[in-house]
């Protein structure tokens, strides 16, 4: 009886056991629910990012965050120290990537993953222990020895192999030395700190001690390698044309290093730090520069008039030929520096032809019954009466720059990049110009009569201008004040952009006292009003200011764009002068 009323508590035991058990696991499964239907959208409950707790936030806002905090970091980038001197670099410099998505993503698939028991697992956890997710972020090696090459790169003082010069009709052997390099792995480790903290203090550099790869030539087979390739000749050769390498640049050509591509008895040393001869291409790539001036050819645009309603030509396209610098290495390296020649039996003359490239014309004769040049667009018109023989002179010449240039479509026209050079050498004359707070003879003054002109006849056309400056006070060749477009190479430059469906055909042409600038293209029917100049704020010391409204309409009157140019002239007392201006 005993026996069987204890088997009955046992049993009941059990079930209230049980039944305990299924309430917890109840319990908790409506706590799970619950927890995770007020987090279903939203980073849980104490996971962190960077030490700083991101619960209760969407993807979207924990994003916004990071981006706001990275922000300022991003605009003070990283700082470097070495003793007395200081480096700073962007992030983007030093090949540093931070993905800001990523790390709101880790954030928030804690406990959101597809397997409901993976989330049970993270959520436990969580009432436990934080969670703290680390910034996402990449650091390219290469770009920051890039970085480390261009700017911080004087403070290494790297180990030296063990060498040869030819010197004296002798290769004289450089000893090896070590030297003092960057510690870039402590630079990394520093780096990821840095970023991961958001701290911009500043990193001190450390150098670490560096042994030479190679501390002494052995076996010397380098340098007699090095002899015998020496006493060979070099010529180079394209078509016809040959060029003798003299024995003193052909020594530069070669260097000694720890890699070749022998496959004879040389790899018998090729488990070891051995040196060898190989290339230096760099010395070659010299060599080579200086043949361009004899081997190149720029290519040549067809040039077009516009006659009688149609587009003709009036100088045919011509094609480019070009040295290709690397592709010539290539060739002598696979010529002369090969096993066979560091042999003195071998070859005694060696000719090696370079590679050469035809470079086509933007603007080829075939193809200009494809762009689309059909109507006179605009004309740009200035007077320059009164002026000097050389002022003349310079306008003709540098308006003959211009005649027959054709601008693409999306094409942004540079009136420096088209003029070229402003020299005795390109036919200019001295005559007055502006500069640094006088009026000066200099090559090419006049010249801003035709960027003036370009400038009225691109305004007129409806082009969109990109960029322009006005003079620094008004000079009367340029009147209407407001509608002038001073230039001076590189800068102040006179830009603007082909926002036509076709090519612009620009011709000039000198009639009397006035200069013309005829652009013809394709006429989309647009249309182009003209607001001024209107000056004002006029003093009588002559300064003054104006302003020139450009609007410019679709075919149905629908405004595409709008610009204004505003132009502010100083006095003219404030730039001493003995001649008409410039």
């Amino acid at each position: 009886m005993k026996d069987k009323l204890s088997k009955n508590k046992i049993k009941k035991g059990k079930i209230i056991l049980l039944i305990i058990i299924f309430l917890i696991v109840i319990s908790a499964g409506i706590a799970a629910y619950s927890y995770y239907q007020k987090y279903s959208d939203k980073i849980l409950s104490n996971v962190f990012i960077n030490g700083e707790n991101y619960a209760n936030l969407t993807e979207e806002e924990a994003i916004s965050r990071l981006e706001n905090k990275i922000k300022d970091f991003r605009e003070k980038g990283i700082n470097f120290a070495y003793e007395d001197r200081s480096y700073n670099a962007q992030l983007e410099e030093i090949g540093t990537s931070i993905d800001i998505k990523k790390t709101a993503s880790e954030a928030f698939n804690y406990g959101h993953k597809e397997s409901m028991l993976e989330n049970l697992k993270d959520y436990l956890n969580l009432q436990i222990n934080a969670v703290d997710v680390g910034i996402v972020l990449e650091i390219n090696k290469e770009k920051l020895e890039i970085y480390i090459s261009e700017n911080i790169s004087e403070i290494e003082d790297p180990p030296r192999n063990f060498d040869y010069r030819y010197e004296k009709d002798k290769f004289i052997p450089v000893p090896a030395k070590s030297g003092m390099i960057i510690n870039r792995n402590k630079l990394i480790k520093n780096i990821s700190e840095n970023i991961t903290d958001f701290d911009n203090k500043i990193i001190n550099i450390e150098l670490i001690e560096k042994d030479p790869g190679i501390k002494e030539d052995a076996n010397e087979l380098a340098l007699t390698d090095a002899k015998n390739l020496l006493n060979k000749k070099i010529t180079l050769k394209y078509n016809s044309t040959e060029w003798k390498v003299q024995k003193e640049d052909f020594s530069l050509w070669i260097g000694f290093g720890t890699a070749n591509n022998f496959t004879s008895d040389h790899n018998m040393l090729e488990d070891k730090k051995t040196l060898w001869v190989k290339a230096n291409e760099k010395k070659i790539k010299d060599y080579l520069l200086t043949l361009v001036p004899q081997i190149n050819r720029e290519p040549v645009n067809a040039q077009l008039e516009f006659k009688k309603g149609k587009v003709e030509i009036f100088f045919l396209s011509q094609e480019g030929i070009a040295l290709q610098i690397e592709k010539s290495i290539d060739e002598i390296n696979k010529a002369v520096f090969i096993e066979e020649n560091y042999k003195d039996n071998f070859q005694k003359e060696i000719e090696v032809q370079m590679t050469v490239e035809k470079v086509q014309p933007e603007i080829t004769t075939e193809s200009i019954d494809n762009m689309g040049i059909t109507a006179l667009l605009a004309v740009g018109e200035s007077n320059f009466y009164g002026s000097p023989k050389n002022r003349r002179h310079n306008i003709a010449v540098g308006a003959s720059k211009f005649n027959g240039i054709l601008v693409g479509p999306e094409d942004e026209f540079s009136f420096n990049k088209a003029l070229g050079g402003v020299g005795p050498k390109e036919g200019y004359l001295p005559e007055l110009v502006i500069k640094k707070g006088e009026t000066v003879p200099e090559y090419g003054g006049g010249l801003c009569q035709v960027s003036t002109t370009a400038f009225r006849a691109s305004v007129k056309a409806g082009l969109e201008i990109t960029e322009r400056r006005n003079h620094a006070y008004p000079v009367r060749y340029y009147n209407p004040q407001g509608t002038d477009a001073t230039i001076y190479p590189p800068h102040p430059d006179l830009r603007f952009k082909n926002n036509t469906p076709a090519y612009i055909l620009i011709q000039t042409r000198i009639e009397g006292n006035k200069l013309f600038f005829d652009f013809y293209g394709s006429d989309d029917e647009r249309k182009v009003e003209l607001k001024g100049p209107y000056l004002y704020d006029k003093k009588p010391d002559g300064s003054m200011k104006a302003t020139w409204t450009q609007k410019v309409y679709d075919k149905d009157e629908k405004l595409l764009f709008e610009k204004k140019f505003y132009s502010v002239y100083k006095s003219p007392d404030l730039y001493p002068h003995k001649s008409p201006l410039e």
